[in-house]
């Protein structure tokens, strides 16, 4: 974490032009159909405006969750290896830090993408069983499930890799779209900066935390020698021998 907040208050003296932005997408089929009034039997006209109906589900959650879990994993690493950027879930990453990070996306997507050909292969038992819990409503679940052949493009894992530039304008352009570029580059620069000193506080922050939560430890006696030891209270003493 130290380590981390170090980095990050480097980072805030590095222009821009020195990193690049990537982007990660993450791809599932959500697995999920809007509910109808007629789904619960009643009409257009009894559902009260204070209620909102959401989605019916096509599969068990369990897989939605898994899948949820390995997006988590792989964005928390990109978080954990990259920078804030102006732009929204986009990351900044210097430049000789890209292919450590890339190598492990690639680790990160090779697992997720195989859990994705398990629910492709699982997919007609997973729809059967559906259809058998759920026989009285299956007429309305049945149509949202796409065929086989075509379900497994629904799942994909992707990022993409920007080179950041200042703006650039052609010899002899107009003064005030010299200007205008200008001051873009400056404001982006200014942004960035902001959101790294953000960055810089928070790791700070959370170092503190961590810190403050060791010396406790230590106070209570539930870290002794370089090891973690919980506190027993002593047990009986036999007899010498």
């Amino acid at each position: 974490m130290a380590k981390q907040a170090k980095k990050a208050a480097k980072a805030s003296s590095v222009h821009f032009e020195e990193m690049v932005a990537i982007q990660l997408a993450v791809r599932s089929w959500p697995g999920q159909a809007k509910l109808s009034a007629e789904d619960l039997g009643l009409t257009y006209g009894q559902v009260r405006e204070i209620f909102y109906l959401g989605n019916k589900k096509l599969y068990p959650q369990e897989w939605r969750r898994c899948f949820n879990q390995l997006s988590g994993k792989a964005r928390t690493y990109l978080n954990d290896h990259s920078y804030p950027f102006v732009v929204e879930y986009v990351r900044a990453i210097p430049k000789r830090n890209l292919a450590k990070v890339v190598e492990r996306l690639e680790e990160l997507r090779a697992e997720y993408l195989a859990k994705a050909d398990e629910f492709v292969d699982h997919y007609d038992t997973i729809r059967a069983e559906w259809k058998e819990k759920y026989q009285d409503i299956w007429d309305r679940l049945a149509p949202h499930y796409p065929p086989r052949d075509r379900l497994r493009r629904r799942f994909d894992f992707f990022w993409s890799v920007f080179e950041l530039k200042g703006a650039e304008v052609k010899e002899g352009s107009a003064p005030e779209i010299i200007a205008a570029y200008e001051q873009a580059k400056a404001d982006l620069q200014e942004r960035y900066q902001e959101m790294v000193e953000e960055s810089v506080m928070y790791l700070r922050k959370k170092v503190l935390e961590v810190v403050t939560n060791l010396s406790s430890r230590l106070k209570d006696g539930r870290i002794q020698s370089g090891h973690h030891q919980e506190s027993k209270a002593p047990g009986p003493i036999s007899p010498a021998a």
